[in-house]
């Protein structure tokens, strides 16, 4: 379940209702998919998976831990990252998460392949979205973080097509 609460401080980032227990969480790789090479998809995810240690001062970090063939959002304690053919409105991608006892125990992220047209990389774009970008926001929810107000941070609520902005976190990410 998700739970957003209200800003625990004067700047705009949410914390969600749980956290990681532990400061190193391993993630897998479902490359297959409409758009990109599986292996320039692999190195863009753990590309935004690496923003979040990179960019932040926190001592936590996501951990490539290989590649999976599983392509459904379910709770198997293993945290997978996958492409759908197939839509969720107008999401780009989703990040789902199961808890228990106010600590997060799995996440699984789907990037909506059937409904919007992926690249990699900083160039070639056209009408669809980098996967380090849509990565990067949506690894902040795998971290516990929700949508912020803040227009300028990658973990504001909508993106526009081709943008390069979310890869690189802003101030309010980084308080968050």
């Amino acid at each position: 379940a998700v739970v957003a609460l209200p800003p625990v401080t004067g700047d705009a980032y949410v914390l969600l209702s749980a956290k990681w227990p532990v400061r190193s969480v391993p993630y897998y790789v479902n490359a297959a998919n409409l758009d990109v090479d599986q292996n320039a998809a692999i190195l863009a995810v753990q590309a935004a998976a690496s923003a979040w240690t990179q960019q932040s001062a926190a001592d936590f970090r996501f951990v490539y831990a290989g590649t999976t063939t599983g392509a459904s959002a379910t709770y198997n304690a293993k945290n997978e990252v996958f492409f759908r053919n197939s839509s969720s409105g107008s999401a780009i991608a989703t990040t789902y998460w199961w808890s228990s006892n106010g600590q997060i125990v799995d996440t699984d992220m789907v990037f909506w392949d059937g409904a919007f047209k992926f690249f990699t990389g900083s160039s070639g774009c056209a009408s669809g979205f980098f996967i380090e970008d849509v990565g990067t926001h949506e690894f902040g929810h795998a971290l516990g973080l929700g949508h912020s107000s803040s227009a300028s941070a990658t973990m504001y609520s909508s993106t526009s097509g081709c943008n390069q902005s979310l890869r690189s976190l802003d101030a309010d990410d980084i308080a968050g």
